[in-house]
């Protein structure tokens, strides 16, 4: 093709050519650029659904990692956190970066777009000049030429003369000049009008402008609020928010879903453009075989200089027509000149000759807007803006659209780890800081409790009379195990006590009450120890209850209070625990 050999083709347009095409049955099939054909359209849709599947398989690879995330619960080093975040700032950057492309490829195409409308333009405005030619033409002719040609013939009837075959030229050249004009000149040239009359591009460029202002500002839009989506996650990395990244990992699932959709729109704008870039005269003439003869698309899409143009017959006719005339009116004139008074005859000569040069001169634009270079110059133009720029455009618009798809999935992936991690992270050390204080008040509460053996604050004479009457040394028993209820002193022990430190008089009785009580208190306590072995193995399973809670709940109010509660007598903790079942 004439055309297609001088197009500025850029090398995507012959790589996504060869992309195969296959319909449903996946047979291949041919590529030539048939958006009407069902069958071409099976191909475009079956290319366009790979960007799709890549979806959907990112989307069940993205789940079944959250699957296998919601049920980990190990901790992890506090070190692993400054690696997510600097990993997650890099692919944002980089997404960054991937949707910036798209702004280029954007503006490319924008321009690409506007250099074809141009040049839509050029020609429909060339058009529109051919229009307003024949008009004139015509307007000249029937509104000049004509009238003049009939008031002169009405002064050579009432002017008559001696030599009437002087006279009998004159009438016959009028005649003659009137038919060519009628028959020849007006119907050629209106021939050429109804040629191009129903062809008007003016719609065309108001509908690609308007599509592209839409296509533009929807790009920018959607770019700029996926940028928005990535400061998002560079907020949340920065505050160590968990809301802000679970919020970007259900937009980043949106952005990706938007980004796969728009590659598998580019892909098959893509391959569709590059498929009519290849051989892009079949299509137009069948689109302008709607609008016009077959010769004359051919004639403007090719201009094959070897190929006659399909206005040269009209174009001939009505030149040879208008020789005639002024040929003949110039013989009218020198005859008139030599029989008729030149005051009477010359204005009217003249008004038709001014006129019959006018129609000449305006034949001769319509010939040269008619002819093909100037046209098929702007038909370039457009299929090179097209091939070349806008192709490249769309070209990056699916680099961008498919890469920041991918940059979305690494960054929700890595995003639904980060905020899991922190998860973990913040309720192991709320843990471990709860245990610590746990135990720190369980030991002071039970070093302050003056009613646990061997407390620090068990130096009074009860507790020292309770040791001395236990043997000295005494049973000590574990912190955290069941302390046997606390055996009252029984009825004269502390009466002994005081006799012993002073009354003589009491001695042996009171001595004989002390053997008899610690024998009784020894029996006593043995009991409850070997109770006490008895239930050891199952301390965690039957929570202790009964007067000694009393410890574990004052470690509980010790854990939970303030400071306040924290340094309250123990006396009032153990009457609000009295009734209280404490779970260790």
């Amino acid at each position: 093709m004439e055309a297609s050999k001088k197009i500025l083709q850029v090398f995507w347009v012959e790589w996504f050519h060869r992309t195969p095409h296959i319909n449903l049955t996946l047979h291949q099939v041919g590529a030539k650029f048939e958006p009407t054909s069902s069958v071409y359209q099976e191909s475009l849709g079956i290319i366009g659904s790979v960007p799709a599947g890549i979806l959907i398989l990112t989307l069940l690879i993205l789940l079944l990692y959250l699957l296998t995330r919601c049920c980990d619960t190990r901790p992890r080093k506090a070190a692993s956190i400054t690696c997510l975040k600097v990993t997650l700032v890099l692919f944002a950057l980089f997404t960054l970066g991937a949707l910036g492309v798209s702004i280029w490829g954007n503006e490319e195409v924008h321009e690409g777009v506007l250099v074809a409308t141009r040049s839509v333009e050029h020609i429909n405005s060339r058009l529109h000049s051919l229009r307003n030619l024949t008009k004139l033409f015509d307007e000249t002719i029937q509104h000049n030429l004509q009238p003049q040609l009939n008031l002169f013939k009405e002064t050579i009837l009432k002017n008559e003369i001696e030599n009437m075959t002087a006279q009998m030229f004159i009438l016959e050249s009028l005649n003659y000049m009137m038919s060519n004009i009628s028959d020849v000149l007006l119907i050629n040239v209106e021939d050429i009008n109804t040629k191009i009359a129903p062809v008007e591009l003016g719609g065309v460029t108001r509908m690609l402008l308007f599509g592209e202002m839409i296509r533009r500002v929807a790009t920018i839009g959607i770019t700029g609020l996926l940028m928005m989506f990535v400061f998002v996650l560079i907020v949340g990395v920065a505050m160590h928010s968990r809301c802000t990244l679970i919020t970007f990992s259900v937009l980043g699932l949106l952005s990706m879903i938007v980004c796969w959709g728009l590659a598998s729109v580019y892909l098959v704008v893509t391959v569709g453009l590059s498929d009519w870039c290849m051989d892009p005269n079949p299509f137009l003439d069948t689109q302008l075989n709607k609008l016009v003869a077959n010769d004359v698309a051919v004639y403007y899409l090719r201009c094959d200089p070897t190929h006659p143009s399909p206005f040269s017959r009209y174009i001939n006719h009505a030149q040879q027509a208008a020789d005639l005339v002024l040929a003949s009116l110039i013989k009218v004139t020198k005859v008139a000149d030599q029989h008729y008074p030149r005051s009477e005859l010359h204005p009217r000569l003249d008004r038709l000759l001014t006129y019959l040069n006018q129609s000449e001169r305006t034949l001769s634009g319509v010939t040269t807007l008619l002819e093909c270079p100037p046209v098929h110059s702007h038909y370039l133009t457009l299929l090179n803006s097209t091939c070349h720029q806008s192709m490249s455009g769309v070209v990056y618009l699916l680099l961008s659209a498919a890469g920041s798809g991918l940059l979305f999935t690494l960054l929700v992936w890595f995003t639904s780890h980060t905020w899991i991690y922190l998860n973990h992270k913040s309720v192991s050390g709320v843990d471990s800081n709860v245990m610590r204080d746990a135990r720190r008040e369980s030991g002071s509460s039970e070093e302050r409790d003056p009613f646990l053996p061997g407390g620090r604050g068990g130096g009074g004479s009860r507790g020292g009379t309770l040791n001395s009457l236990g043997g000295g040394g005494g049973y000590m028993r574990p912190r955290h195990s069941h302390t046997p209820p606390q055996t009252p002193p029984f009825p004269g022990t502390f009466d002994g006590m005081a006799g012993l430190g002073g009354n003589g008089a009491s001695s042996p009785a009171t001595v004989g009450t002390l053997g008899r009580d610690s024998q009784h208190h020894n029996q006593h306590h043995n009991q409850h120890h070997n109770q006490h072995q008895h239930h050891n193995h199952n301390h965690y399973n039957h929570p202790p209850v009964g007067p000694n809670q009393g410890i574990c709940c004052i470690n509980t109010i010790g854990l939970h209070g303030t400071r306040r509660a924290r340094t309250a007598s123990i006396d009032t903790k153990r009457q609000s625990c009295a009734s209280e079942t404490c779970v260790h």
